[in-house]
């Protein structure tokens, strides 16, 4: 999965979470379960991603993070402040990553002149 598609998802999990914040009382069981495969295939993603073995256990151990405060409803929190805390930390890796300017295979690629092994896909940059 390029940089491009990680992003992609993070938006799509996002907006999915957030689509609860109105009505939290429709975070069921299996919504959740839901969201939580799909932050799965996100971190597979990041899994995949040319970062540095520091940035990305970083990304990891946020998407963990979220994973946790989704699943666990025991956290005294209610289901608002979990949906917020999900986006916010998808929000999080999303920003990690598009800082990144990696390179991204399936958009458009520009070529910088002075380096011509550095390629940044224009919908990251």
């Amino acid at each position: 999965m390029s940089a491009c598609a990680v992003l992609r998802r993070i938006e799509k999990v996002s907006q999915r979470a957030a689509d609860f914040l109105d009505q939290p009382g429709r975070l069921t069981r299996s919504v959740v379960d839901n969201l939580l495969g799909e932050i799965e295939t996100v971190i597979g993603g990041v899994r995949n991603l040319p970062l540095s073995k520091k940035n990305k256990r970083a990304i990891l151990r946020h998407l963990q993070e979220a994973k946790i405060i989704l699943r666990n409803g025991r956290l005294n929190l209610s289901a608002i402040q979990r949906l917020l805390a999900v986006v916010q930390i998808l929000q999080l890796a999303g920003y990690k990553i598009q800082i990144k300017k990696l390179p991204c295979p399936p958009g458009k690629v520009t070529v910088f002149p002075s380096n011509r092994f550095s390629t940044i896909c224009s919908i990251c940059s």
